[in-house]
């Protein structure tokens, strides 16, 4: 029988290959399947039959079995399922791939080549599947789908570079007793050095600069044990790791022999105390590890182990149940005896010269909560009072009906719903909690919604059966749609301060990849994020369904994704929920839990970040742009003409893009429609013609478009008559369709350019002189390499065959994409960094000029005016950049004929070049806009009122507080305002044209003689609705005193009301990082400088050095670092300039 199933299976096999080149490509992939099926079937039966001749035969020698039927039955044996892992083209994940897949399928003899291209479709995914997605299942196109997928991800150039980038980025060891890290960090080395020499790479190429990188990571007593074992002068990579692999294993084996720590429960056994009789009560009190009450995501913390005074244990005070027994009068009596302070309890000092900056949270004062005489009982009912003495941290009592303990890895059951209620509609982030009896809504959507309270309700709530007390919450009634807009219900809700700020989004490629495939749009993953409108953060849980209302909304239907990982239908959408990725031995979890804070004082730690950023983000970002200019350097190029060629700065792990074809072919229509209607089709497709003879497109033959990724760009037409250009096309790389990424989502975008203009402005009015030029056509003069053009292509008519669509792609740098800003800053610094040694001044003040294409500038002569113009275009001629529309402001000398009137943009604002004067650019302004007014429109308005120097504050105020009231009022963006709001809005912008007449000098020292004594003078204000600042630079001589206004800003006040002295805080805060700012730009640190406000309050907290509260204690630090609190002077109300945008009447300015 075993022999007979051999034989027809081979026969089978050779009908099988004959037949398949008979069957059409629509009926190849059932007829595979059955293949697959029968062939499963003749495994089993020669593996039974097998079976039954061992059980047989089993006391017969082995020998007299023939050799054939051990041959057969070995190959047939039903051995576990082989798992290979999808590939989704990292590059550093195709070896490890390729060499399971080649050994398992490619290499298969009993698999025909339909079958090995069915099993490789089957395991990919991502870009990797997007390269052979157009090939049909055909024995030949399975050996071209190889070698495209080889040339693209096996090129090994790039596999050797990701794997030395993987050894640049291993991970510092601090510690070497952390055996667990160090384990993890070898084995990477290992791995990465295997895969290295698999490629055939010479560990004698690499190792003088990868050895003194892996040394400092490591620890110094190791690197210490290191030099001393070193056999030579020169470093060897297997030297090195021999080294680590004796080391790690010598700390290993020593683990073994560690004594083992004891794990018993610790138990509190508390002293009598003789002149008490109350029974003292032993059960233990919550964990140490405290949870911050401004946010429902708590992180546990490591708290330092204080012996407490009380008891001599390690724990704080506020966490000892014997000190709760005792009465006030015994606690201050211990406290005494031990000479301790009654503030911070640490012995041997006195309350009055107490640093601590602990207070009271019954009643404000400085001295321990356990102390008050105010409501003393509360202590006794199990409540825990931490005190601790980082000003950072506040007592907080925390209540929770859920207990979901989870890490960065794991997502909850979040999903995004639509809130309605009568007219307003909005989209807010919600969480189904099976832990809670009752379901909530955020008083923030309550207020905003203007939801109608159908009731009151006193619950009460608990963590882990722990802290306990009834709350009273208004009950609503809402209805709930889902993003589909095919599903409502009614929910009912009570209010809650706070539910849950940020928790994690999914977001691994391969997990949103598998819901894609599956068709499952999950409303809250992080490719959705713009869904969300409220704008404080989009990531906050506003709604949080419980197991009352949970029941009838699940559908039963679930989707597994991995084995920890599930995908759950609802009626209001899809939900993720599990874990997702490896998860690391991190000290910090996460919380979810309905939370109640009693003390609301996070909100106000935030005013630090009111657009005035602070120095903690700017570091963070530098170190982001720092990065992206690494992956520049590591990647530009220089063609034999001079001309720099770039790559994409590509987002590490970035989703999948697709190839956007479908929305290129719809924006191409209607592109075609306009250009036909302006009847400029013919001068469109011209600019293109030009572009491709010089080299900056080339068109795409249709055969080899599937050989790898691709990308279509939409774009459309700009038209502007008074240019030489009448019609230009434009690109949109934010196109996208959903559920799917655009190409800017996948792109480093670089720095925020924006906030150079202000720098850039103070340096453009130093001078005597102010000069301004541009690039000719900046972006199309850096190439692009070849791999990456392929992901800028575009569609347009063929102007030969009418009615067909060619496909052309960009060669050079594409404006439009987000990152291209980047990359020219990024080549024009590199190109002047490498400047000729005769050229280096000139290069440096052009590296301070540049925003984007257009160069800034002022000069003192005309001497350097002459000198600085032909130096920097012979600079930059030879990056072919060619610098052009020079404009200057006029010389003594020789006075141009030009218009009066002549002005010219320079940094959003216009520049009058015979008058040398700067107003703002109100053309957009002056337009008549019909139909209501709205929040929309108020917010229109304002942006097109662009002022870098800030001398519109007063104007600018007014419609900013505008705004403010209507979003108290929870108005839509389209809703139509009350009439009070309009009638203000209107008259303000009645009184807009005067603006048209207001003009600053353009230089800050026009009028200052030479012997002018100068000094800078900072002026601070605030009122209940706004804080503001400006600067002025004063030059007094014997004959005249004359001020210059140099920078302004102005602040609305935060929606949580602060007193007047506090934001009078703020603006003096905000003042000295202005000023901070404008002085090294200007030069002027030499100079004097005063700082002015008609707070005696602020003034009096910057000037004493004490333990101030909270809020006040940070401000007057950052104060007092950034200027001399002797500096700092009163000044009348009247007199402060500050206090012209307090008022809003701008007429007066």
């Amino acid at each position: 029988m075993l022999e007979q199933l051999t034989v027809e299976s081979n026969e089978l096999k050779n009908l099988d290959s004959q037949i398949e080149e008979f069957v059409s490509d629509d009926k190849l992939e059932k007829e595979v399947k059955e293949v697959a099926e029968y062939t499963q079937k003749i495994i089993t039966w020669k593996f039974r039959a097998t079976k039954k001749i061992r059980e047989r035969t089993k006391n017969v020698d082995s020998l007299n079995v023939p050799s054939s039927c051990y041959k057969e039955s070995s190959s047939n044996i039903k051995l576990p399922k082989l798992s290979i892992s999808k590939f989704y083209g990292q590059s550093s994940l195709w070896l490890s791939f390729w060499n399971s897949f080649e050994s398992a399928i490619h290499e298969n003899d009993s698999l025909s080549e339909v079958s090995k291209f069915n099993y490789l479709k089957a395991h990919l995914g991502g870009s990797a599947l997007s390269t052979i997605e157009g090939f049909a299942l055909t024995p030949e196109n399975y050996e071209i789908a190889i070698k495209l997928l080889k040339e693209r991800f096996g090129r090994s150039d790039v596999l050797i570079n990701t794997h030395l980038n993987n050894l640049l980025r291993i991970c510092p060891l601090k510690n070497s007793d952390d055996i667990v890290s160090f384990r993890k960090m070898f084995d990477n080395i290992q791995t990465e050095i295997r895969s290295l020499e698999s490629l055939n790479v010479l560990k004698e190429t690499y190792q003088n600069l990868l050895c003194p990188l892996l040394l400092k990571c490591l620890p110094p007593d190791l690197v210490l044990e290191y030099n001393k074992s070193m056999k030579s002068d020169k470093y060897e990579i297997n030297e090195l790791v021999d080294f680590l692999s004796i080391q790690l294993k010598a700390k290993e084996r020593s683990l073994m022999y560690a004594s083992p720590v004891s794990s018993k429960k610790e138990k509190y056994s508390y002293p009598r105390y003789d002149s008490s009789s109350e029974k003292i009560n032993n059960s233990r009190c919550f964990s140490s590890k405290r949870f911050s009450s401004s946010d429902l995501i708590s992180s546990e913390v490591k708290t330092k182990t204080n012996a407490c005074i009380f008891y001599n244990e390690l724990h704080v005070v506020g966490d000892c149940n014997y000190s709760l027994s005792l009465s006030l009068e015994q606690r201050k009596k211990i406290l005494s005896k031990k000479a301790a302070c009654f503030i911070c309890s640490k012995p041997f000092h006195l309350a009055k010269f107490c640093k601590s900056k602990i207070v009271c949270t019954l009643c404000g004062k400085r001295h321990l909560s356990i102390l008050c005489n105010q409501d003393n009982s509360v202590l006794k009912n199990n409540t825990h009072l931490n005190e601790n003495k980082d000003d950072n941290n506040l007592l907080n009592e925390n209540f929770t009906l859920a207990n979901n303990l989870c890490s960065s890895e794991v997502y909850l059951q979040t999903l995004i719903v639509s809130v309605e209620n009568n007219y307003l509609k909005h989209y807010v982030r919600s969480i189904i909690d099976l832990g809670s009896q009752r379901s909530y809504v955020s008083k923030y959507v309550a207020d905003v919604m203007k939801l109608k309270c159908v009731g009151e309700q006193t619950v009460t709530h608990g963590l882990f059966g722990g802290l306990k007390r009834p709350e009273n919450h208004k009950k609503y009634s809402i209805e709930l749609r889902n993003t589909e807009n095919n599903f409502s219900c009614n929910v009912e809700v009570m209010d809650q301060n706070k539910i849950c700020t940020s928790l994690p989004k999914l977001k691994d490629p391969k997990n949103i990849e598998e819901l894609k495939q599956l068709g499952i749009f999950a409303s809250d993953i992080c490719l959705n994020e713009n869904l969300c409108l409220y704008e404080n953060d989009p990531k906050e849980i506003h709604i949080l369904l419980g197991a009352d209302t949970a029941a009838r909304l699940f559908t039963g239907e679930i989707k597994n994704l991995s084995p920890d990982l599930i995908a759950m239908n609802t009626k209001l959408g899809w939900t993720v929920i599990g874990r997702s990725g490896i998860i690391e031995n991190d000290s910090s979890s996460t919380l979810m839990s309905l939370l109640v804070n009693d003390v609301n004082i996070s909100d106000l730690w935030r005013l630090d970040t009111l657009n005035i950023n602070d120095p903690a983000e700017n570091q963070s970002r530098k170190e982001l742009e720092e990065a992206a200019k690494e992956h520049f350097e590591r990647s530009v190029k220089r063609d034999n003409e001079g001309r720099y060629i770039v790559s994409l700065p590509w987002i590490h792990d970035h989703p999948p893009l697709p190839d956007g074809r479908k929305i290129a072919e719809r924006r191409l229509n209607s592109c075609i429609k306009a250009l036909e209607r302006a009847e400029k089709l013919v001068d469109y497709d011209d600019v293109f013609q030009d572009w491709q003879k010089e080299g900056i497109i080339e068109e795409v033959d249709p055969m080899q478009e599937i050989k790898q990724g691709q990308h279509f760009l939409p774009h459309h037409p700009v038209f502007k008559e008074n240019s030489t250009t009448k019609v230009r096309p434009v690109f949109d790389g934010s196109a996208k369709e959903r559920n799917t990424p655009s190409i800017n989502d996948c792109l480093k975008k670089g720095p925020n350019l924006v906030e150079l203009i202000p720098s850039l402005m103070n340096r453009f009015r130093v001078g005597k002189y102010g000069v301004i030029a541009d690039i000719k056509k900046a972006f199309l003069q850096i190439g692009l390499q070849e791999r990456d053009r392929p992901y800028l292509r575009f569609l347009w008519k063929d102007r030969g065959r009418e009615g067909n669509i060619k496909i052309l792609q960009h060669k050079r740098v594409v404006f439009g994409i987000s990152s291209s800003p980047f990359l020219l800053g990024a080549t024009l610094e590199l190109h002047l960094k490498n400047a000729s040694d005769h050229l280096t001044e000139t290069a440096q003040q052009l590296m301070r000029y540049f925003y984007v294409d257009n160069c800034v500038f002022s000069v003192n002569t005309k001497k350097e005016l002459a000198r600085f113009i032909s130096e920097s275009q012979a600079l930059l001629s030879t990056a072919k950049f060619e610098l052009r529309g020079w404009e200057h402001s006029p010389t003594e000398d020789k006075i141009e004929e030009r218009q009066e009137d002549l002005k010219v943009p320079v940094l959003g604002l216009l520049w009058n070049l015979p008058k040398d004067t700067m107003s703002l650019d109100m053309k957009g302004l002056m337009k008549e806009d019909k139909g209501p007014t709205t929040k929309r429109k108020i917010l229109s308005t304002v942006h097109r009122i662009f002022d870098p120097i800030g001398f519109s504050c007063p104007v600018t105020l007014e419609p900013k507080c505008l705004l403010q009231e209507c979003w108290k009022l929870g108005l839509s963006w389209d809703a139509e305002l009350p009439l009070l709001i309009t009638e203000r809005f209107e008259r303000w912008k009645m009184k807009l044209p005067k603006l048209n007449a207001l003009q600053i000098p353009r230089c800050v020292r026009e009028d200052f003689a030479e012997d002018s004594k100068l000094s800078i003078h900072v002026f601070c204000d605030a009122s209940q609705s706004a804080y503001a600042t400006c600067i002025f630079l004063r030059a007094e001589s014997a004959d005249n005193t004359s001020c210059q206004l140099i920078q302004a800003r102005n602040r609305v006040a935060p929606l949580k009301k602060i007193s007047i002295p506090r934001l009078e805080l703020l603006s003096c805060t905000i003042g000295a990082r202005l000023a901070k700012a404008t002085i090294s730009e200007l030069g002027l640190e030499k100079i004097p400088i005063f700082y002015w406000s008609d707070s005696m309050n602020a003034l009096y907290w910057i000037k004493r050095n004490e333990n101030w509260a909270t809020f006040v204690y940070n401000r007057v630090l950052e104060i007092r670092k950034l200027t001399n609190p002797e500096d700092w002077r009163h000044i009348s109300g009247t007199l402060n300039p500050a206090d012209l945008p307090m008022q809003r009447n701008y007429t007066r300015f």
